[in-house]
């Protein structure tokens, strides 16, 4: 399933080979005993953000072509991650499924690549099957075995992407990298550590002190210069008064003014206002960000962010289902570092891949199954985590 996720066909919008054969095979699939569950609070925060979508859709009159787009991305929101959670149940088939999106990269490269990967494949094509792949390789018995190992490897992997232009994943698999390094000090104990009520509270200040950290380093090392020119002159176009973090997402400094504008209902799927394109150019030049050549006489409201995209588009219900998938990713780094789980590196990457997409990527197309597979890895995360706290009650 998903190693064909680089096919696509056009039928109003653009939708995947993969959403496709899941929806005709999620009959047979939800027949599968050792599924894990849907859960009901996933299935009535989708529930809301249709609702609030179609709400939104008809007071503002958007056009068949735009609601046609937005109602039916949010409808393969479940229906992708409906049969996910069957295809990885187990730790075993998450690998597999990780394996499956690493090669679906890669075939799309060769096969069917997108404008900018010709301009840099390494970003726009290469890092992100790598990088899936490096993690589900790593989550068997090698990184079982040598769990620093897996810190170095992660390490490498993020700290090669920053001088190649990926900042974002290189940032990401840096805090992976440092938490698996929790993970090996502290989960690795074989007898059982009782859990205090402070213990959550300390996995997720690590990942923001690391995050900190890495932001921090990066800062210094690409205002210096070392990191390679380009990468010099990309942080200092990006170096504005908020910093780099707002200079690479510059599209929330308008999105949050049109969610203030109109919090409650949205302003419609594929929402569109050339007012706050030209608001985006305006706020770039006044704090001193190089301005954004995508959002320049466009109509489209700039939304970089799967939170703050549903919260422009179908309101603040929208939103709540984007925090909920959130905090169930949090919920799962705030524990799994004190347990010792195999699968936690492709666990770990996946998690604060999430955690970024949701706070700074757009959704859509490729998101509708990365992001159904990073849930349904945070979920499958959270029951093994459940499994061995009550062997450890057991024993």
């Amino acid at each position: 399933m998903p190693a064909v996720s680089f096919l696509e066909i056009t039928i109003i919008g653009r939708l995947i080979v993969t959403e496709i054969l899941l929806l005709a095979l999620l009959p047979w699939l939800w027949r599968v005993r050792d599924r894990l569950a849907l859960p009901r609070w996933f299935l009535a925060l989708w529930a809301g953000w249709l609702l609030s979508q179609v709400v939104t859709d008809l007071v503002v009159r958007s056009a068949f072509s735009d609601y046609a787009r937005g109602w039916a991305g949010i409808a393969f929101t479940l229906t992708n991650f409906s049969a996910i959670l069957v295809l990885v149940s187990t730790p075993k088939r998450a690998r597999l499924f990780a394996i499956g999106l690493a090669l679906a990269g890669l075939a799309g490269y060769l096969f069917a690549p997108i404008p900018a990967a010709s301009e840099d494949p390494w970003k726009w094509a290469l890092a992100f099957p790598i990088g899936i792949a490096l993690a589900a390789a790593l989550s068997g018995r090698i990184g079982d075995r040598w769990p620093w190992l897996t810190v170095a490897a992660l390490g490498a992997f993020g700290v090669l992407n920053l001088p190649l232009g990926f900042r974002s994943l290189g940032g990401i698999s840096l805090i992976a990298a440092g938490y698996l390094t929790l993970c090996a000090i502290v989960g690795r104990r074989r007898s059982a550590v009782p859990q205090s009520n402070s213990s959550p509270l300390l996995g997720l200040a690590f990942v923001a002190s690391a995050g900190l950290s890495v932001l921090g380093l990066y800062s210094a090392a690409a205002s210096h210069g070392l990191l390679g020119p380009e990468a010099q002159k990309t942080y200092s176009d990006q170096a504005g008064a908020f910093g780099v973090i707002l200079g690479g997402r510059p599209e929330a400094l308008v999105s949050t003014q049109a969610i203030l504008d109109s919090p409650v209902i949205g302003h419609g799927s594929w929402a569109k206002d050339p007012f706050y394109a030209d608001l985006l150019v305006e706020r770039q030049k006044s704090l001193g960000y190089e301005v954004n050549p995508m959002y320049v006489d466009s109509d489209l409201i700039p939304a970089h962010s799967y939170l703050l995209g549903a919260w422009v588009w179908a309101g603040f219900v929208g939103a709540v289902f984007w925090f909920a998938v959130a905090a169930i990713a949090a919920w799962l780094l705030a524990t799994l570092y004190s347990l010792h789980v195999e699968l936690a590196p492709l666990l770990t990457l996946s998690a604060i891949l999430l955690l970024w997409d949701i706070a700074f990527s757009p959704y859509g197309f490729s998101g509708r199954i990365t992001a159904p597979f990073e849930l349904a890895l945070c979920l499958l995360g959270l029951r093994l985590a459940r499994e061995q706290r009550e062997a450890r009650e057991v024993a």
